[in-house]
């Protein structure tokens, strides 16, 4: 190999090596794949906000919604392996490949995990004039009315709806599924009396649930949660097979596959950071939402075991999106 050779490879080796190090050396665009104002905007622009003031570069939020978060996906699934293009997931990520045909993207190769940012469980209630005052009058409700209950959801596939799904499987009742788009107007169906139940975030339902207008008859995680300290869990309840019951709320930060393993760090200890800041935190636990920086590893296994647990939840109830 001539000398001239070898120094032109090793420039451009400490070429690379230096962009690596520098990173970031240019704005960062983090995708939220939904409209402003739902629970992905709350906590991506904050966190945008001081990410920036720790890597010296704009972190711009750029608002993609379309086809139940797949639009967004898809952009950063397709991105360069740089870095600086990021998205903001949640578990409809790992919902969405197995109720969409041709959702654009794969969820287990596509994207590099960064982070979680929080999590949350979602709040089973019920509208004020409901009988059902526990999660047994629900299920015994439900029983003795077969088929004629009705349950919402944010949409298709959606955090709520496979809770739903999982709860009625479980519970062995039958009820009859109304999809909204989005929480607000789900929120406003039960608050109206249009549905007899739905699970959804603490943020939705927290107001109402303190005005009397709605009635949280349980919460999905394992824990009591505390924002709703009297609320039992599902989990803790004398229902024959809900032991095991558990459906946690999350969102998180990906870069596209193949994003070089230092920057992927530098990006996690960043937001890191920002989300273990106290007002950070009780910003968002005022909202219902619990924050929880991850290590990539860790982000990695809780979406692997998303994707197991909603892919069986998909095929054995045959939903889907379109």
């Amino acid at each position: 190999m001539s000398r001239t050779l070898c120094t032109l490879l090793l420039g451009v080796g400490l070429a690379a090596s230096v962009a690596a190090q520098e990173f970031p050396s240019q704005p960062i665009k983090m995708i939220i794949p939904y409209a402003p104002g739902g629970g992905s905007d709350i906590l991506a622009r904050p966190v945008a906000q001081d990410m920036q003031e720790k890597l010296k570069q704009p972190v711009v939020v750029d608002n993609r919604g379309g086809a139940g978060g797949n639009v967004g996906a898809q952009v950063v699934a397709k991105a360069a392996p740089d870095g600086y293009t990021l998205l903001v997931a949640n578990n409809s990520h790992t919902i969405n490949p197995f109720i969409y045909k041709e959702p654009g993207y794969d969820m287990a190769t596509d994207f590099a995990p960064v982070s979680v940012l929080a999590t949350s469980p979602a709040i089973l209630v019920v509208p004020e004039r409901s009988p059902a005052k526990t999660l047994d009058d629900l299920v015994a409700l439900a029983k003795k009315k077969a088929g004629s209950l009705n349950f919402g959801s944010p949409g298709v596939g959606t955090p709520g709806h496979l809770a739903s799904v999982l709860f009625n499987k479980q519970a062995g009742i039958e009820a009859t599924h109304i999809a909204y788009k989005g929480t607000g107007p789900t929120t406003i169906a039960v608050l109206a009396g249009e549905i007899d139940y739905a699970f959804l975030t603490p943020a939705a339902v927290e107001p109402h649930v303190k005005s009397g207008k709605l009635r949280a008859l349980a919460v999905t995680s394992r824990e009591r949660f505390p924002a709703f300290a009297t609320v039992p869990t599902v989990a803790g309840s004398k229902l024959p097979g809900m032991n095991d019951f558990e459906v946690e709320i999350w969102w998180g930060v990906l870069a596209p596959a193949k994003t070089d393993p230092k920057t992927l760090d530098k990006l996690n200890a960043a937001i890191t950071e920002s989300v273990r800041d106290p007002k950070m935190q009780q910003r968002w636990l005022a909202q219902g939402m619990v924050p929880k920086a991850t290590t990539r590893a860790e982000f990695a296994a809780l979406i692997k075991s998303d994707i197991a647990k909603y892919q069986k939840v998909v095929r054995e109830n045959n939903i889907t999106a379109e």
